[in-house]
């Protein structure tokens, strides 16, 4: 939900620069392009985003707080966690197969992207990474097989699942005629038979 005008500028602005960046590639998008593209002056531009960088940061980060968001909403409303985790993975798959293009050009391109400041790239990841694991570490908690949980911290047990979950992304992402429902039939499996109860 966008709150304010400078809100919906800066989601405009990012919406016109995913479609200029999915289409040229990060290196081939200019600060010129997107502005020209969004009908602004540079200069209006530059007093929303101070970089090509900061672009692209408020653009994944969009894209994965989305996920976040529906995926928080599922779990907060879950009467079967089972069932939970199984529309937690469909709603993924399908969101990366909505932005499949954008996310084969950040793969393409993500050692220029992390060039530019890779200390605040890693460390972005890293947080956004944590922040999933924790939440999927605590969701399934409650149904992890109790031998598990006295040896496995709710962190590990969060990321073992978002491990599975990243690969199946990656598979998407990057393979063609990818069967989602084999996917989840193969990490629903290996749950049900590792740690889950």
């Amino acid at each position: 939900m966008i709150a304010t005008k400078e809100d919906a500028m800066r989601d405009f602005i990012l919406q016109n620069f995913e479609e200029i960046f999915t289409i040229n590639g990060y290196k081939n998008t200019s600060m010129d392009m997107i502005a020209k593209k969004c009908g602004i002056s540079k200069p209006t531009l530059y007093n929303y985003f101070d970089s090509k960088y900061m672009l692209f940061t408020g653009l994944w980060q969009r894209f994965q707080r989305e996920i976040a968001t529906k995926a928080n909403e599922l779990m907060a409303n879950s009467t079967d966690k089972y069932r939970t985790i199984e529309d937690i993975i469909d709603l993924s798959l399908s969101m990366v197969q909505q932005k499949r293009n954008f996310l084969r050009m950040i793969i393409r391109e993500h050692h220029m992207i992390i060039h530019e400041n890779i200390d605040e790239h890693l460390n972005l990841q890293l947080r956004i990474r944590h922040e999933i694991v924790m939440a999927l570490g605590n969701f399934i908690k409650d149904i992890v097989r109790p031998d598990i949980l006295d040896d496995f911290s709710e962190e590990m047990i969060g990321t073992i699942l978002n491990n599975m979950l990243e690969s199946a992304f990656l598979d998407s992402i990057l393979g063609d005629g990818i069967d989602h429902e084999k996917q989840k039939e193969l990490i629903m499996k290996v749950l049900k038979h590792g740690i889950l109860a």
